[in-house]
C-alpha cells in the first residue's frame, strides 16, 4: 500500500516538474521573440499576440524539429513560388495513399521566419479580411485564421486564444516597436524597403541598374524589366529615383482605392509610387498606353474604373516600346535617355498642360496638405490606422527608411 502511494506521489511530482519546465520554455520563448513580434505588428498589422501564440504552438516554443533544423517557427511550406533553401519531413501530404515528406521553407535565422510569416499572411488572398480587423482584436484574428484554413485542427482558434490569455500575450498588442529590430524589417542591410509588399530602393547619385544589382547581389536585366521607364543596365539614374528590385503588383494592397493626380505626375510615377505594374494601371483605368491623366483626376489603384479619366493634351510618359533585350552595349551607351524623376515629381507641365489645368480650376480644388505631428507613444502602425493608410504608404509619402519615428516629427498624410 505504501509503495503504491509513493509511486502515485512520484508520478505527480514528475508531472509537475514537466509542466514547470514547459511553462519556463514558453516564457523564455516569449522573452526572446517579443521584440520582433512587436516590430512586425508595427510593419504589417499582424497582432504581436497572434504571432507569438502561433510561434509557440507551431514550434512548441522553439523546440520542434522544424524550428531547430530549418528556423521555421510557423510551419510554412515551400509552395510554388519559394526559391530558397528547403527542409523535408513528413507532415500531412499523401501520395497514392501513403504519407510522404513535405517541403518546408528553411531560413538562415529565426527572425527571418517571423518576417516571412507576416508576408505570407499578407500575400495570400484568403487572409486579406483579417487585416480589416484591429491589431488588438486577437480573438477574431484567431477565429479568422482557423476559418481561412491556416491549420487543420478544428480547435486551432481556441488553442491560440488560450495561449494568448494564459501568458498575457495581449499586452504586446499595445507595446511600442523595438528599436533593436526596426531596421531588420523596414530597411535591411541590403538597403531596400517594401512598397506594396515589393522590394524597392532609392537610387544613389551615379547609380545604374548594374551598380544596384552588384550592390544587392541581383540581376541588372531584371531590374530593367521591373521598372518600365528604365531601358538599359548602364543607364545613369538620378538620385532618389525609385527602383524596384522585384516584380511589382497587379494592384495596390493598401486601403487607398484612388490617387489624385498632382501637377507633373505621370502614370509611370504613380505606378512607382504605389508599386503597381504600369500596364495593369493603364488597363485598370481604361487608358491607352502613353496617355496621361489631367491634374486633379482620380486614378484607380484597385478595382476597375467606370470610365476613363480626363486626359492631358500631351503625352509625357515613357516611349511606346522598350529596346530589345539583346541590343548591344554600344547602342546602350550611345542612345540618349533622360531618366524619369519619380521620387518627388518636380516636372513643370507643358504649355498645353497648363492650359488644360486652367480650364478645370473651377471644377477642381487642390486638397489642402494634411499633416500629423507624432505624439509620445505613437507608432507608424497606429498613425496609419488613424488615417486609414498602410505603414508602407506613410513611409513612401514621407521618404522614411525605417519605421522608427520620434516625438514631434511632422508626417505628411495626403
Amino acid at each position: 500500500m505504501r509503495k503504491s502511494a509513493n509511486w502515485v506521489w512520484l508520478v505527480v511530482l514528475l508531472g509537475s516538474q514537466n509542466l514547470l519546465a514547459s511553462s519556463q520554455a514558453f516564457q523564455n520563448y516569449i522573452e526572446q521573440y517579443k521584440s520582433i513580434a512587436i516590430s512586425e505588428m508595427d510593419r504589417s498589422g499582424v497582432p504581436a499576440s497572434i504571432k507569438l501564440a502561433q510561434g509557440l504552438l507551431e514550434s512548441n516554443a522553439g523546440r520542434s524539429t522544424l524550428a531547430h533544423k530549418a528556423n521555421n517557427h510557423f510551419g510554412i511550406k515551400c509552395g510554388g513560388s519559394w526559391k530558397g533553401k528547403t527542409y523535408y519531413r513528413k507532415d500531412d501530404d499523401y501520395k497514392n495513399g501513403k504519407l510522404i515528406k513535405s517541403c518546408f521553407r528553411k531560413y538562415k535565422k529565426s527572425t527571418e521566419s517571423y518576417i516571412a510569416h507576416s508576408n505570407f499572411l499578407r500575400d495570400n488572398r484568403r487572409y486579406s479580411k483579417l487585416f480589416d480587423l484591429q491589431s488588438t482584436d486577437y480573438k477574431n484574428w484567431a477565429k479568422g485564421l482557423k476559418k481561412a484554413g491556416y491549420a487543420t485542427s478544428k480547435t486551432y482558434d481556441k488553442k491560440l486564444i488560450k495561449l494568448i490569455e494564459e501568458y498575457h500575450l495581449y499586452q504586446f498588442d499595445h507595446a511600442l516597436p523595438s528599436v533593436e529590430f526596426t531596421p531588420a524589417i523596414a530597411i535591411t542591410k541590403k538597403e531596400y524597403i517594401y512598397v506594396n509588399d515589393v522590394k524597392m530602393v532609392f537610387a544613389k547619385e551615379g547609380d545604374t541598374p548594374y551598380t544596384i544589382a552588384e550592390r544587392l547581389n541581383t540581376n541588372a536585366q531584371r531590374i530593367v524589366s521591373y521598372n518600365e521607364a528604365i531601358n538599359f543596365t548602364s543607364e545613369s539614374l538620378a538620385a532618389d529615383t525609385r527602383v524596384f528590385i522585384q516584380k511589382k503588383r497587379r494592384k495596390f494592397r493598401g486601403r487607398s482605392k484612388y490617387h489624385t493626380v498632382k501637377a507633373g505626375e505621370t502614370m509611370y510615377s504613380i505606378a512607382q509610387l504605389y508599386g503597381i505594374r504600369l500596364d495593369k494601371l493603364y488597363k485598370r483605368n481604361r487608358m491607352s498606353k502613353g496617355s496621361q491623366p489631367a491634374t486633379g483626376e482620380g486614378i484607380r489603384l484597385k478595382g476597375k474604373a467606370s470610365k476613363q479619366p480626363r486626359l492631358r493634351s500631351t503625352a509625357t510618359d515613357l516611349p511606346a516600346t522598350k529596346p530589345l533585350a539583346n541590343q548591344t552595349s554600344e547602342k546602350e551607351s550611345t542612345q540618349e535617355y533622360t531618366p524619369v524623376l519619380v521620387h518627388t515629381p518636380t516636372t513643370t507641365p507643358t504649355t498645353a498642360s497648363k492650359a488644360d489645368n486652367s480650364s478645370t480650376k473651377s471644377s477642381y480644388k487642390q486638397p489642402a496638405i494634411q499633416e500629423h505631428t507624432v505624439e509620445r507613444g505613437e507608432t507608424l502602425w497606429r498613425i496609419s490606422q488613424k488615417y486609414r493608410l498602410t505603414v508602407e504608404e506613410l513611409m513612401v509619402k514621407n521618404n522614411l527608411q525605417t519605421t522608427t519615428i520620434h516625438t514631434g516629427t511632422t508626417l505628411r498624410i495626403n
